[in-house]
C-alpha cells in the first residue's frame, strides 16, 4: 500500500488552437508567457511519478475542447483541435472531450474521478488553458461535486500552478517548481 494518496492530473485544453495569435482568448498578449514550459515540466514530472508508482494510484486525464463553432480553431476537424506536442496523451492516459467550459458537463469525468479515488482521500492536480474559462469552471465543479480529497469536497488540496482566484475556497495554489519537487520526493520515497 502506498504512503501517498491517490492522485489525478487533469490536463485541460492544452491544444494547438490556443497558440494562434488571433484566437480571441489570448487577445494581444498572454498573462503567463512561460505556460508551455511550466506545463511540460509538470506533465513530465507526473508521468515519471506514474511510471515509478504502484499500478493505478496516479492517473493522467487529458481534456480537450471541441468547439460548437465551425470557424473556431478548436473545431474538431480544425488543425488547432490537436493537443500541443508536449501535452499529447501517451499510452493509457485517458482523453475526455467536452464542448462547454466545464470538463464535467456532458462527460464521464465525475464518474472517472470517483472510481479512481474510490471514496478515499485523493488529490486532484489541475493545469491547463484558459484560467478564467475552462480551468476555473472545472476546478469549481470538482469542488462542488466532491471528487477530491474529502468526500464533501470542502478541503480539497488541488494544485494549480498559475492562478490565485480560487485560493482557499476551491483550491490550494502552489507554483510549478513546488509541485514538481513534491512529486519527485514521492518518487524518491517509493
Amino acid at each position: 500500500m502506498s504512503k501517498h494518496p491517490r492522485t489525478a492530473l487533469l490536463v485541460i485544453d492544452i491544444q494547438d488552437g490556443f497558440l494562434e495569435p488571433t484566437f480571441h482568448t489570448w487577445g494581444p498578449s498572454r498573462s503567463n508567457p512561460d505556460f508551455e514550459v511550466n506545463a511540460a515540466s509538470l506533465i513530465n514530472a507526473y508521468r515519471h511519478l506514474v511510471a515509478k508508482s504502484e499500478s493505478a494510484i496516479h492517473k493522467i486525464i487529458h481534456v480537450r475542447h471541441a468547439s460548437k463553432s465551425s470557424t473556431s480553431p478548436l473545431w474538431p476537424t480544425a488543425p488547432g483541435f490537436k493537443f500541443q506536442a508536449f501535452a499529447t496523451p501517451k499510452g493509457e492516459e485517458l482523453v475526455i472531450t467536452k464542448n462547454v467550459n466545464s470538463a464535467f458537463i456532458g462527460t464521464n469525468l465525475e464518474e472517472v474521478l470517483k472510481v479512481h479515488f474510490g471514496g478515499a482521500p485523493g488529490t486532484l492536480f489541475i493545469i491547463g488553458l484558459t484560467t478564467d474559462h475552462c480551468v476555473s469552471t472545472s476546478t469549481r465543479m470538482a469542488g462542488n461535486l466532491g471528487v477530491c480529497d474529502e468526500p464533501d469536497g470542502e478541503r480539497g488540496e488541488w494544485c494549480w500552478a498559475h492562478i490565485q482566484s480560487l485560493e482557499n475556497e476551491f483550491a490550494t495554489i502552489r507554483g510549478t517548481e513546488d509541485v514538481r519537487r513534491s512529486w519527485e520526493k514521492w518518487v524518491a520515497d517509493s
